[in-house]
């Protein structure tokens, strides 16, 4: 399958169907089926991102695939046409495929499980990536802002959704994704500048940030249920409010010093290059660790059930064909 990898050429493979098939499954999360076959393709998808052979195929440089990932029609977006496809290695598909996620499954009917695992799938390769150093070339921004509107959002639908989930292990999650590019960032980012940006972005984002410590810290000094839950999301939080205070004075000041009612991305960027020296983060341990996935115990209730619903469907389908071939065989033993 793949004797050529010219980039002119489109290859393929069973991942990179199986990654197709995955975008379009889990588009729909209201259906119970489809709802089954996305929380499937995430149980892989996590298998896959553990396993330190699939992640030397999927992280390998020189082996470059154009994945069509189905994407949901919205309006704020044009649709990317086939042939303007880049070529890349199949990891940057696959966090395609979880941004993609994180962008259009923000509702009502929170698919709280599916969003835990998806984080989870993007924490798994980010290890890899510090543990190897590996300096992937991707779009590391759609990823970033994704995140925090996934926090935005989880913010704004605090009363609806904490009847249900506790939202405070997926912000926890989300948190501890940006201390990992803070933390570990300089082994895996593929340039410097790529350091910088994740700097502005959560200087510009910061008032999502400041609402989020807020939010948290309500609930934390509360006797509550959540208390402990919103405590971990508190102490996550350091270095992000560490990063906001330590730069916005310094921001604020060159805007005033120079006149300028609002700085460019490149100004301020210039702002965060000439402050690192002074900036003072806390070492957080246990950033790349993470609980391997165990189908025991945990899954059993989901794939007895995922086996039976199988079974019934092909039972369904079987009686429906072979109806004719019953008739027949019918017939034929009467005859004599």
């Amino acid at each position: 399958l793949w004797n050529s990898l010219d980039a002119d050429v489109q290859t393929s493979n069973l991942l990179i169907t199986f990654l197709k098939y995955s975008s379009i499954v889990m588009q729909d999360t209201k259906d119970e089926h489809r709802l089954h076959s996305g929380k499937l393709c995430l149980i892989i998808l996590t298998c896959i991102a553990e396993d330190q052979y699939a992640n030397a195929f999927l992280h390998d440089d020189n082996m470059n695939f154009r994945v069509n990932l189905h994407r949901m029609p919205m309006r704020h977006r044009k649709k990317a046409a086939d042939k303007n496809l880049p070529c890349r290695p199949l990891v940057c598909a696959v966090l395609d495929l979880m941004v993609e996620f994180i962008v259009t499954h923000m509702m009502k009917e929170f698919p709280m499980d599916l969003y835990v695992r998806c984080i989870q799938v993007v924490h798994k390769l980010l290890c890899y990536q510090k543990k190897c150093r590996v300096r992937l070339h991707y779009t590391w921004r759609e990823l970033w802002s994704a995140l925090i509107n996934l926090l935005k959002f989880l913010m704004s639908n605090e009363t609806v959704l904490l009847a249900k989930h506790n939202i405070f292990t997926l912000a926890l999650m989300i948190v501890n994704l940006f201390n990992m590019f803070i933390t570990y960032g300089d082994t895996f980012l593929p340039t410097p500048s790529s350091y910088d940006e994740l700097y502005y972005e959560i200087i510009r984002m910061h008032q999502s940030f400041d609402n989020l410590y807020s939010m948290v810290l309500r609930l934390s000094t509360n006797a509550g249920q959540w208390k402990e839950a919103a405590s971990k999301v508190t102490h996550a939080l350091v270095n992000i409010r560490a990063i906001i205070n330590h730069f916005n004075p310094k921001i604020e000041s060159y805007a005033a010093v120079n006149h300028i009612s609002q700085l460019s991305e490149e100004q301020v960027l210039e702002v965060v290059r000439a402050n690192y020296d002074t900036l003072t983060l806390k070492l957080q341990d246990g950033l790349d660790q993470y609980e391997r996935y165990s189908e025991q115990h945990k899954e059993a209730a989901f794939f007895k059930e995922l086996v039976r619903s199988i079974s019934t469907n092909v039972r369904r389908n079987l009686a429906f064909h072979t109806l004719s071939q019953e008739v027949l065989l019918k017939e034929f033993s009467t005859i004599s």
